[in-house]
């Protein structure tokens, strides 16, 4: 198996950790499989030829997947937005995500307390969407998309455990800020 072929199974083979009494289907339709294996070639693999190996922590969703994690723990995903369901429909036939692209909420192995150097390199070098950047022993969410937006937020956790949206991070400012992490 190649080692886009392994991160494909990764993004798509996610929620078998997270949500393992989940025992439907996640198979992505041929236009969200071309933004997945767009997402493996300009994000995660840069990101394993620079630091390590990739973890996914919340990848790919199908419609049915999506109404899964929606019932059971829709707690800080916004599926309308987020690009995770790429080019999926839902039961009425309209896209899930308003967005192009597709998403994932990843780690990189040795790094989960160094998160902020996974951010600056993203910002640095690859072609993003989106960033959300969560903490440095949090994952990021990325997304590739057509849009590349370049648009990057810190999202806080509050006392509850509930996440918000913290502050918008300006490209040109991105290196210094995550920088200022260390």
């Amino acid at each position: 198996m190649t080692r886009n072929s392994q991160l494909i199974e990764k993004l798509i083979n996610w929620h078998k950790q997270i949500h393992p009494d989940y025992c439907g289907s996640n198979t992505p339709s041929a236009d969200s499989k071309s933004q997945l294996d767009d997402l493996v070639f300009h994000i995660l693999k840069p990101l394993e030829e620079q630091f390590n190996e990739v973890i996914i922590s919340y990848g790919f969703n199908s419609s049915e997947l999506n109404r899964y994690v929606q019932r059971v723990n829709p707690r800080d995903t916004g599926p309308r937005e987020d690009q995770h369901a790429a080019s999926e429909l839902n039961l009425a036939g309209n896209r899930i995500c308003i967005r192009d692209g597709a998403a994932c909420d990843l780690w990189v192995k040795g790094f989960e307390h160094k998160m902020h150097l996974v951010a600056k390199f993203i910002t640095e070098h690859l072609p993003f969407d989106r960033l959300y950047y969560y903490g440095n022993d949090r994952p990021i969410h990325i997304s590739f998309g057509p849009e590349h937006s370049r648009y990057i937020q810190y999202r806080r956790t509050r006392t509850d455990g509930k996440r918000v949206l913290g502050k918008v991070i300006k490209l040109a400012e991105a290196s210094d800020y995550f920088a200022s992490l260390d």
